[in-house]
């Protein structure tokens, strides 16, 4: 009987039917297939939390125009931006430098007194940018060969076209331009200072001729003649350092203007002929109370006014001697307070 039955066991497994094995089969693979998920999961798990953050891409700054085509008598403004790549950041610095072929024995001079050069540099504005503060406003070198600046955003920005400056060229001759950002830093909203890694491109374009048949664009022009607003309100700061202006007080102001951007402003002192300033102007009556005006105006010439009424502070009285005068005073009074109750002071 024992016999028997091993032989039927032989005889099972010698014809086990295909539909079990498959079975079988089937349910390797199966497990097969979780593990290879769960190790896949594991991986990407890992590439998530210790890989991925060393592939973060670097502040990109890169200048554009909206104009594809560029024709001598064009006069075209250019954007400087940034792309922060998905980081707030709050502060930038840099050059953007100006290449163009020019004249070797013409002079070079300010903006557009230029003569005999390829571009001449029109303006410099600040109109659409995101950037409010400017520690060091916009500004060309002496020969308008490079500009430099350094602006700063207080709440932080994360833009990925957020613009920085304008640059306003007219196209005077057939050839090539070239700007190119120079020098970049950007610094992260991060409370520390720390600086970003930054990528640039530079734009180069080609001028032509001008068609017969054609207007010249002129992109200041349209800018400016739309713009009817005046700046933004401001106040007034009156601030005092040693390191600074010879220790005297000055005044500090600052605004924005959401179109054409600020032009300069304007300062009348008192009685004083009105002078054109940055942002500060040093007090001519330290010792004297005064009313100043501040005018800003924006590149259409539009203006918004602010007054400061300037009242001066003794400053050669030191606050331990005021505390001591009046420890002295108190002492007085309570003394003739206490004879004119009647009671004789302590002997």
């Amino acid at each position: 009987m024992e016999n028997l039955n091993l032989k039927m066991k032989n005889y099972n497994s010698k014809f086990k039917s295909p539909a079990c094995t498959e079975t079988s089969a089937g349910k390797q693979n199966e497990r097969v297939l979780r593990f290879l998920h769960s190790a896949l999961s594991f991986c990407i798990l890992i590439f998530t939390f210790y890989i991925s953050p060393l592939f973060v891409f670097a502040s990109d700054v890169y200048i554009d125009t909206g104009h594809s085509d560029f024709f001598v008598g064009d006069t075209i403004m250019f954007s400087v931006r940034i792309d922060s790549e998905n980081k707030n950041i709050n502060a930038v610095e840099g050059t953007v430098l100006l290449d163009y072929p020019t004249d070797t024995n013409i002079p070079r001079v300010p903006l557009d007194q230029q003569r005999g050069t390829l571009g001449i540099l029109v303006d410099i504005n600040t109109s659409g940018s995101k950037f409010s503060l400017w520690p060091g406003k916009p500004l060309p070198s002496v020969d308008n060969t490079s500009i430099s600046f350094a602006g700063g955003s207080p709440g932080g920005l994360n833009s990925k076209d957020a613009i920085i400056f304008n640059i306003v060229l007219k196209l005077q001759e057939v050839g090539q331009i070239t700007l190119t950002p120079n020098n970049f830093s950007v610094y992260l909203n991060d409370g520390k200072g720390t600086k970003d890694e930054v990528s640039v491109k530079n734009l180069v374009i080609d001028v032509l001729s001008k068609k017969s048949d054609s207007q010249s664009v002129d992109d200041w022009n349209n800018l400016t003649s739309n713009d009817k607003t005046p700046p933004e309100p401001f106040e007034i700061y009156l601030g005092q350092e040693g390191s600074v202006f010879d220790g005297k007080k000055f005044l500090s102001f600052s605004t924005t203007d959401k179109q054409s951007g600020i032009a300069y402003y304007e300062v009348i002192e008192g009685d004083l002929p009105p002078v054109r300033s940055i942002d500060t102007y040093i007090l001519q009556e330290q010792n004297k109370s005064v009313k100043v005006t501040i005018i800003a105006y924006d590149s259409a010439l539009n203006a918004r006014e602010s007054i400061y009424m300037y009242s001066p502070t003794p400053d050669n009285v030191s606050y331990p001697i005021i505390i001591i005068i009046v420890f002295v005073l108190l002492i007085l009074v309570f003394v003739i307070y206490k004879r004119r109750r009647g009671f004789p002071p302590n002997e």
